[in-house]
C-alpha cells in the first residue's frame, strides 16, 4: 500500500519513531484496563445484519466502560441502523500504524496523532458528510474545538469524546496545608510553584523521593506546546511552516522548568518515575507522591474515579507563567475526533458514530463513567461542574482567558516532543545550556519537516 506517496516502509519507520509520544490528552495511563470485552479485545453491540460492522480503535484504556453502555442503548442502535459497533481500546499508534500500511484499518479512530495522520493522506476530508449531517452543529461546538477540526482547509473528522480545555494546576491540597501552605490561593507564577515544590519535596536519608512538589513535564505539560504557551511563543506556525523552538523565551522556559528537577535531583527523579505506580499523566499525583500537577480538566473526574481519597483535596487554577506574565491567563483546547481512515470499509457508519457522540446519551455517560467533557454549548449549560473537585474551574475559566492555544497544529507534533524530551534532559542534567539545547530543537525540526517533504 502507498499512503501520500510514501511507502510502507517508510510510513512504518515513522510509526515507530513517533511510538510512545501519541497517547494524548485524557490517557489516564494510571486507570486500571476495564475488563475485557469480547474476544480479541473488542467490545460489540448487539448482532445485525451481516456485513455491516463498524470498526472502531482507540488508544485510551479508560474509554471503554462507556462505550459498553452507550452501545448497549436503544438510541444508539436506532441512530445506527443495521451496524454493529465493534470497538476497541488501548490500540496504540503504532498497531494502528501497522493496520494502515497493510490496507486493513479500522473504519474510525480516536486518540490518535490527527494532522499526522490527514496530512499524510490516512485519512478522509469529513467536511462533505458535516454538512450534510442534520446532528452535527457546528454553532453548538465551542469554537476553539471546532476550528481544531480544520487543517488547511480540509476537514480532519467529527469533534466528539473529550474536547475541552486543557491547562490548570491542580493542587492536593492536604499535602500543601501540611507543609503551612495556604491552600486557598494556589500559585500562578513559575517563582511561586517552586517555593511550593521545595516546600512539598521530602527525601529519605538515602536521598531517595518520598514525596515531591511538581514535574513541570508530567502530563498535558510534557509538550511544547505548554512550555510555549507558558512564555507567550508561538513555536509553530501552521500557515507558514516556520518553527520558533530557538526563541530566547523558549530556551528561558527549558532553563526555569529544569531547576524543578534539579531540586528534586535528576537520578532521584529517574528513579522515582521507575517505581510502579509512579508514572506520568496523573499516576504519581494518584500516588499521593506528587503533590501538583499541571493538567486538563479530565484530572478532576478520572482522579475522582480512579482514587476519591486523593480527589476529595484537588483544587485547580491558572497553569503557571513566567513573573512578568504574572498577569496573563493562558488556556488550550484542541481536538478529539472520530477520524475516518481512507482504506474504511465503512466510511459513513464511522461517521455516524462520530454524530452520536454530539448527543446528550453519548455526552452524559461519558462525563459519568470517564469525567471527560465535549465542548456541546447547550449540553455543557446543563452539567453539575462541581461534580468533581477542581472541575469548576475548567468550566468557569473562558470568559477569563487572555491567551488561547489550539494545541497540536504540527504535522510533526511527536517528532517534536520526542526530541524536546531527549533535549530538555540535557539542560536539567547541566550537559548542555538551555539555548542550545533550543537551537539544536529548532535544527532539528527543521530537517524532519524537510526529510518528510512538507518544505
Amino acid at each position: 500500500m502507498n499512503n501520500n506517496g510514501i511507502s510502507r516502509r517508510q510510513f512504518l519507520q515513522w510509526g515507530a519513531m513517533t511510538a510512545g509520544v501519541v497517547t494524548l490528552a485524557a490517557c489516564a495511563p494510571s486507570a486500571a484496563p476495564s475488563a475485557a470485552p469480547a474476544a480479541g479485545g473488542e467490545g460489540a453491540a448487539a448482532p445485525a445484519a451481516a456485513g455491516n460492522v463498524v470498526q472502531y480503535w482507540y488508544s485510551w484504556g479508560n474509554l471503554d466502560p462507556a462505550m459498553e453502555k452507550i452501545a448497549a442503548t436503544d438510541e444508539f442502535k436506532q441512530h445506527m441502523g443495521d451496524a454493529t459497533l465493534e470497538f476497541k481500546g488501548s490500540a496504540n499508534q503504532d498497531s494502528l500504524l501497522t493496520a494502515i500500511a497493510a490496507g486493513t484499518p479500522p473504519d474510525g479512530g480516536s486518540n490518535y496523532s490527527y494532522v499526522n495522520l490527514f496530512t499524510r493522506g490516512a485519512t478522509i476530508d469529513v467536511k462533505d458528510m458535516a454538512d450534510a449531517s442534520t446532528v452535527l452543529k457546528a454553532d453548538d461546538i465551542l469554537d476553539g474545538v471546532w476550528n481544531s477540526a480544520f487543517y488547511k482547509g480540509g476537514m480532519i473528522g467529527v469533534p466528539g469524546i473529550e474536547c475541552f480545555n486543557w491547562w490548570g494546576l491542580n493542587v492536593n491540597t492536604n499535602a500543601a496545608e501540611a507543609e503551612g501552605l495556604d491552600a486557598t490561593t494556589l500559585p500562578k507564577t513559575w517563582d511561586e510553584a517552586m517555593e511550593w515544590h521545595k516546600a512539598m519535596t521530602k527525601k529519605d536519608d538515602a536521598g531517595n523521593l518520598l514525596q515531591f512538589g511538581l514535574d513541570p513535564y508530567d502530563a498535558i505539560a510534557n509538550e511544547p506546546d505548554f512550555l510555549a504557551g507558558s512564555y507567550g511563543v508561538k513555536w509553530f506556525d501552521e500557515e507558514t511552516g516556520k518553527f520558533d523552538l530557538a526563541n530566547p523565551r523558549m530556551a528561558e522556559g527549558l532553563d526555569t522548568l529544569g531547576e524543578f528537577i534539579r531540586y528534586a535531583g535528576p537520578d532521584q527523579f529517574a528513579g522515582m518515575r521507575q517505581v510502579e505506580g509512579n508514572g506520568t499523566w496523573g499516576a504519581s499525583y494518584n500516588a499521593g507522591i506528587q503533590n501538583m500537577i499541571i493538567e486538563g480538566y479530565w484530572h478532576p473526574g478520572e482522579t475522582q474515579i480512579q482514587k476519591p481519597e486523593v480527589a476529595q483535596y484537588n483544587r485547580a487554577s491558572w497553569a503557571p507563567v513566567p513573573a512578568d506574565r504574572k498577569d496573563v491567563n493562558i488556556m488550550a483546547t484542541g481536538l478529539h475526533a472520530v477520524i475516518i481512515f481512507k482504506d474504511a470499509k465503512n466510511k459513513e457508519g464511522a461517521f455516524k458514530l462520530g454524530e452520536f457522540f454530539q448527543t446528550p446519551t453519548a455526552l452524559n455517560t461519558i462525563f459519568e463513567e470517564v469525567g471527560w467533557i465535549h465542548g456541546v454549548k447547550s449540553w455543557l449549560q446543563t452539567i453539575d461542574k462541581n461534580k468533581y473537585p477542581g472541575l469548576a474551574f475548567y468550566v468557569d475559566a473562558g470568559p477569563e482567558v487572555t491567551e488561547w492555544t489550539i494545541g497540536r497544529r504540527c504535522p510533526i507534533n511527536d517528532f517534536v516532543i520526542t526530541q524536546y524530551t531527549e533535549l530538555r534532559e540535557q539542560v536539567y542534567r547541566d550537559l548542555m545550556s538551555a539555548q542550545a539545547a533550543a537551537d539544536e530543537l529548532q535544527k532539528r525540526a527543521e530537517g524532519e519537516w524537510q526529510a518528510q517533504g512538507l518544505g
